[in-house]
């Protein structure tokens, strides 16, 4: 099989980075590498939620990724410390369920800022970072965090959707630009998975996982070399099919199942 990134197969000599830590895929995550005996630093804005799950575990940076300000006083910490990580995992994320005729713009566009803005006060810094200190043995890795819903447009999912569909075409991008760098980019693409995001929904979710199963899909697929990482898998191969159908004949069945 075509491999497009390095495969993972040991986080003994990695020093990882996970934004978005305190609660979810993102904390499971954690506990999952720190098993694997990664060397971990983890930040989101809950510092004190941070020392509760990681007091003896990882190192805090607590970090609003939404300020410019604040992500650049973290990253020239780094820097200076000469502890820049080798692997990032991206993942903050704020979702509100509800139809285009309700949206409130400004909340709308704070979700936006998070979801998607808010990668850019870091990304760039970081790549250029690791494209100036190149690695000897091993790949610098970029892990972003999407949807199944960043496929094609759903229901009721406009802003958080359009967000996951553009961070999808950023991994795509940049592993494209930065490949030649020696830096992997992945992309992980979950269905639902029980978090305080989910639990906004008042629907049926399908399939609906566990972060801790999530974070072991998401370790294997790294693990397989992969660039996208897509589960639960009997979800996101009918997201896929329904990806390539032609948009008009996509549009109609959509509207027949709502």
């Amino acid at each position: 099989m075509f491999r497009s990134n390095t495969p993972i197969t040991d986080w003994s000599d990695r020093h990882v980075w996970i934004i978005g830590a305190s609660e979810g895929i993102g904390l499971a995550l954690a506990q999952a590498l720190k098993l694997q005996k990664a060397q971990l630093s983890v930040s989101a804005r809950n510092e004190k939620r941070l020392k509760l799950e990681f007091s003896d575990r990882a190192r805090i940076l607590p970090m609003d990724v939404s300020s410019t300000e604040n992500v650049s006083k973290v990253m020239d910490f780094l820097i200076q410390q000469e502890t820049v990580p080798d692997t990032v995992f991206w993942l903050p994320a704020v979702y509100h369920p509800g139809g285009i005729l309700s949206l409130d713009p400004e909340a709308t566009q704070q979700r936006l800022h998070t979801n998607l803005l808010s990668a850019f006060n870091l990304f760039p810094r970081i790549v250029r970072y690791w494209s100036s200190n190149p690695l000897i043995k091993k790949q610098y890795h970029w892990s972003w965090f999407s949807s199944l819903a960043a496929y094609r447009g759903l229901p009721n999912a406009s802003d958080y959707g359009a967000s996951r569909a553009a961070i999808s075409h950023l991994a795509q991008s940049s592993h494209l630009e930065l490949k030649r760098h020696n830096i992997d980019i992945s992309l992980i693409s979950p269905g639902f998975v029980n978090t305080r995001l989910t639990e906004k929904n008042e629907f049926k979710m399908p399939l609906l996982m566990s972060p801790k199963r999530a974070a072991q899909l998401t370790l294997k697929g790294l693990k397989s070399g992969n660039f996208e990482t897509h589960f639960p898998k009997r979800m996101s191969l009918l997201f896929k099919f329904l990806n390539i159908l032609p948009i008009d004949l996509y549009l109609k069945l959509m509207r027949v199942l709502k």
